[in-house]
């Protein structure tokens, strides 16, 4: 499917009546889609029409889900979000940790569904969808393994993905950043997510974004500055003093990890430690 096109009309300036001044808006239809943008100037609305009147009559084809000559966009209308998110994983997977490589795919896999222009075909289960995802595509070495290639059910899943996944641009779209925000912190079953996932996520994004901007992806972070409603409510743990071990349940405790064969001693000094220290294993 085309996604630009050369038909594009424009339709005079909007005045909008307002008390605290007028606003003026540009509209303009490419294709079958049309585009508005609003400015508190009328110098400024009408600059803007111009422009984009001068590039049709360049006979440059328009963006049609932008709005905006293809040329305007540079690579964020090239590469789509599923190529992208490959991209970042195999630049940061050999400077990241373990666990760093883990939380990685968990946030980028419920991104790239959101970023999808359908819904996976019903014959694909979704369990099997994320796994594709977070198992192999964000897994450089389950997905470069010579001696392991990638399943064929799994490749046919990726291969669909990547065929429907939409252009980096779409993060210029406040509806999609805000699908990506809700799938980053709600969990399958639709609620929230813990705020301490929330927080990962949001951290992960942001350096995912940063690594956009530099690489002329994106000019701006499209994440919204602060937590606001993204961020899980924090509920304060109560502790229940009669899910505590006394002290006597603790001595007998010990001496029952101290009578087990072979490491029984070794255990009993290892468990004494985190509690009379109050330590964390």
């Amino acid at each position: 499917m085309d996604t630009s096109s050369l038909d594009v009309r424009f339709y005079p300036i909007e005045t909008n009546k307002r008390a605290k001044g007028n606003s003026y808006t540009v509209r303009w239809k490419v294709a079958y889609k049309k585009h508005s943008k609003t400015y508190k100037k009328s110098a400024v609305a009408d600059d803007e029409r111009s422009k984009l009147m001068a590039a049709h009559r360049k006979r440059e084809p328009f963006d049609i889900e932008l709005g905006l000559p293809v040329s305007w966009s540079s690579k964020a209308a090239e590469v789509n979000w599923f190529q992208f998110a490959v991209e970042y994983v195999d630049w940061k997977w050999p400077r990241a940790s373990g666990n760093t490589r883990k939380n990685m795919a968990k946030a980028l896999t419920p991104a790239t569904i959101a970023l999808l222009r359908t819904p996976p075909p019903a014959h694909f289960e979704p369990v099997k969808v994320r796994t594709a995802l977070r198992e192999y595509a964000f897994n450089v070495n389950r997905r470069n393994d010579p001696d392991a290639p990638v399943p064929d059910e799994v490749q046919t899943i990726l291969d669909w993905i990547k065929r429907n996944s939409l252009p980096m641009s779409a993060w210029e779209k406040t509806e999609n950043v805000d699908k990506v925000i809700s799938a980053l912190s709600t969990l399958l079953d639709g609620t929230a997510a813990a705020a301490s996932s929330v927080t990962r996520n949001d951290r992960i994004m942001n350096l995912v974004m940063g690594y956009a901007i530099r690489h002329n992806y994106l000019k701006a972070n499209p994440f919204p500055k602060g937590k606001g409603e993204r961020a899980a409510a924090k509920v304060a743990p109560a502790i229940d003093k009669r899910c505590l071990l006394n002290r006597d349940l603790v001595a007998k405790m010990l001496d029952w990890i101290g009578e087990r064969p072979r490491r029984g001693s070794l255990y009993r000094a290892f468990f004494a430690t985190l509690y009379f220290a109050g330590l964390r294993p």
